[in-house]
């Protein structure tokens, strides 16, 4: 226990290497055909700036250079989007690249990639998808990027179109619906749904296991509660702020610009740290609960900047299944910290003397006060001047 506050400090001193979230969200379209699957990407200038060596904001003077590097990156697109069908692997080639209508930000700009990938024998009833694009690059020290795919796919001899998620360097099977005879409609309805579930379930814990940000404001929250129900308290006031704002945001009902919710989920590490810090009592008044259901509101839209962009397409009962396992998936990527950081805090209460423990939270709150201070710096620079 004497190395816990040290193992804190490694812990968070790892999150000034990496910013919130080095999440890139494209979309890819997949159409099953009888001889072939017709595939189209969507890639972001920011992912084409990276693989290619341009400017962080991958723009130049007349566009020149970004429109050569665009052509380039088709080649890279392929090598990294890996078909396999039948137990081999298939050949893609680029068909077409569709440059954006205009430059606007590089995240949310993207050039389209047209690929086709010809089957060998009789038309697979799946086939698998595996991607690992920017593997090559960092996002910063220690972190990688985490590059995601929402996929949209049309099978063979139906105009329905379901969607998916393709995550980094996880294989991904996809039916083509050459099998769809043999099951019945409402099974194969009940498969998908599940196949959602799992998917965004998934997709929440992840967002909040490399999302250093909300990690920080948890923590600081849980470092200085004193007994269970304290936290417990304090954990409650958190998932019901960020849950209402995560609905309300999904159905289009309240949502804030990220230059907004960015820079306020930096200052809501700052304070609450520096609340344990200079006013300890109030960690454990009626305040802090309310300080984190206020905080949780901003956190919320926050998480629906995670989620939006993955859920396009998605039917309105696909709606509700990934916003229910997204959700799920967040408080469980939450509890993952709350309760081992609680647990060794209550274990170490009981083996070190009061005038020990103060100066630990001190110490604790202090570093997690710092990274809020350097996410910070990052939302203002990334929202206001990396433009």
């Amino acid at each position: 226990m004497r190395c816990f506050p040290l193992a804190i400090l490694l812990l968070l001193a790892r999150a000034f290497s990496a910013h919130a979230h080095p999440l890139l969200q494209n979309a890819i379209w997949v159409q099953f055909e009888e001889t072939r699957v017709r595939v189209a990407v969507n890639v972001s200038v920011r992912e084409i700036a990276v693989a290619q060596k341009l400017p962080p904001n991958g723009d130049d003077s007349d566009g020149r250079r970004l429109a050569i590097a665009a052509q380039r990156h088709g080649d890279y697109v392929v090598q990294n989007l890996t078909l396999k069908a039948n137990g081999s692997t298939l050949t893609g080639d680029v068909v077409r690249v569709t440059a954006p209508a205009a430059l606007a930000e590089p995240e949310k700009t993207w050039f389209q990639y047209e690929l086709e990938y010809r089957f060998k024998g009789f038309p697979p009833a799946s086939v698998t998808f595996h991607q690992d694009m920017l593997r090559e690059w960092p996002y910063a020290v220690g972190t990688a990027w985490d590059v995601g795919y929402v996929v949209s796919l049309k099978r063979t001899n139906t105009d329905a179109v379901s969607t998916a998620l393709l995550p980094r360097q996880q294989l991904t099977a996809f039916s083509t619906g050459w099998e769809a005879a043999s099951a019945p409609s409402a099974q194969t309805a009940q498969s998908e749904g599940w196949h959602t579930f799992r998917e965004y379930l998934w997709h929440g814990v992840m967002h909040i296991l490399t999302g250093w940000d909300h990690l920080l404001f948890i923590s600081a929250l849980v470092i200085a509660t004193m007994n269970f129900w304290e936290m417990v308290k304090v954990i409650a006031a958190f998932t019901l702020a960020h849950t209402i704002t995560l609905t309300l945001s999904v159905f289009d009902i309240l949502r804030l610009p990220s230059w907004v919710v960015e820079p306020v989920i930096a200052i809501s590490i700052i304070f609450v740290a520096a609340e344990n810090i200079f006013w300890p009592r109030r960690a454990h008044s009626r305040v802090r609960p309310v300080v984190a259901f206020g905080f949780g509101l901003i956190h919320g839209l926050g998480f629906a900047g995670g989620l939006l962009d993955a859920m396009e397409g998605l039917p309105r009962i696909g709606t509700w299944i990934a916003l229910a396992a997204f959700s799920l998936g967040v408080e469980i990527g939450h509890q993952v910290v709350v309760l081992p950081v609680f647990g060794a805090l209550a274990a170490g209460r009981q083996q070190l003397q009061e005038r020990l423990t103060q100066p630990a939270l001190r110490y604790g709150s202090s570093i997690i006060s710092l990274c809020g201070a350097y996410y910070l710096c990052v939302a203002v620079h990334e929202q206001f001047f990396a433009r």
